[in-house]
């Protein structure tokens, strides 16, 4: 829904495929009148365009800094805390080169591999996805079998939470909450065969629907899927009377939304947490640069992180800044 997030897109490829295209022309054009000059113009063009994408990595290694390979995946969240650790990694004499907007299953693999060296994953996404494990034996002893997992598996190291969670959480709207004294899950059973729920296109195939639906006996009239970026103004809106959210999103504070608690503990932790690659793992300068940030942010504080991003219109950069441990 960001209108000049959209504009930009579409514009840089429109000027990449105009350029392309002149380029080929050109190109062209010196294979049939035998323009020399043209084909070596058309050939630099086509070499530069080429080329492009490793010109800022290649700017990145100039200098005595260690460089440092950051990566994220594809949401607001991740942009934040990558800008947090770059400005804390270049505080600390790192050069950083950032590689984003990579899925779950890709930026694991960079990572294993030793194609980036350092990036934010959630327990819950390394238990179910990675591990395939659909059970929760709580949160303390996710953590610690998935470390294990991790350095035995795959030479990973877990360095630790940086001290909130992006877990699903079912959530209402306050007021409709409070007129029928909804506080838990718990509660919700009650009212869920006259109630409608909504979640993102993942969530009601996903084992966490599963579990929380089997432990509560949740029944619910109606399911609807959205957009992620869409089920929020759903609820508020009333379209529906429940949504799966999740946890640091910005717009549970924007539409005065009640987390249910989980006094069942069905739903998984997702506690974020910083995966260091077998070859970045053993950089001491590395690891004590990043661990400050261990247990420094809440989730109140990543909440209202998201929300100046994703709603009051601010940038990733002070997003990041609102963050840094005092």
């Amino acid at each position: 829904q960001n209108y000049a997030a959209v504009m930009v897109g579409v514009l840089g490829a429109a000027l990449l495929a105009l350029f392309l295209d002149g380029m080929i022309r050109l190109l062209e054009i010196a294979v049939v009148r035998r323009k020399w000059l043209y084909a070596i113009a058309a050939s630099t063009g086509l070499l530069f365009l080429i080329s492009a994408p490793a010109i800022p990595q290649l700017g990145a290694n100039l200098g005595d800094r260690p460089v440092v390979t950051l990566g994220s995946k594809t949401f607001t969240e991740q942009y934040i805390l990558m800008s947090l650790f770059e400005n804390r990694l270049r505080e600390t004499g790192f050069a950083v080169q950032d590689v984003r907007s990579l899925g779950s299953t890709v930026i694991f693999d960079a990572l294993r591999n030793d194609r980036i060296d350092c990036y934010v994953d959630y327990s819950g996404t390394i238990w179910s996805n990675h591990m395939r494990r659909e059970d929760n034996p709580g949160r303390e002893r996710v953590l610690q079998e998935m470390t294990r997992w991790l350095e035995a598996e795959h030479g990973i190291r877990c360095l630790g939470s940086l001290g909130f969670e992006n877990a699903y959480v079912l959530a209402m709207p306050e007021t409709h909450a409070a007129q029928l004294d909804i506080h838990s899950i718990e509660d919700l059973s009650k009212y869920a065969p006259s109630m409608s729920i909504g979640g993102d296109y993942e969530f009601f195939s996903r084992p966490e629907w599963r579990a929380v639906r089997s432990a509560y006996h949740l029944d619910f009239q109606q399911q609807r899927s959205f957009d992620s970026s869409l089920m929020y103004s759903a609820v508020h809106q009333g379209d529906v009377d429940v949504i799966s959210a999740f946890s640091t999103d910005g717009r549970i504070l924007a539409y005065q939304l009640r987390i249910l608690d989980d006094p069942l503990e069905a739903l998984p932790p997702y506690d974020a947490v910083i995966l260091l690659s077998p070859e970045a793992s053993q950089n001491n300068q590395l690891v004590q640069a990043l661990t400050p940030l261990l247990g420094s942010i809440s989730n109140e504080e990543m909440r209202t992180a998201n929300k100046l991003v994703d709603l009051d219109g601010s940038t990733i950069q002070k997003a990041a800044l609102s963050l840094i441990p005092r």
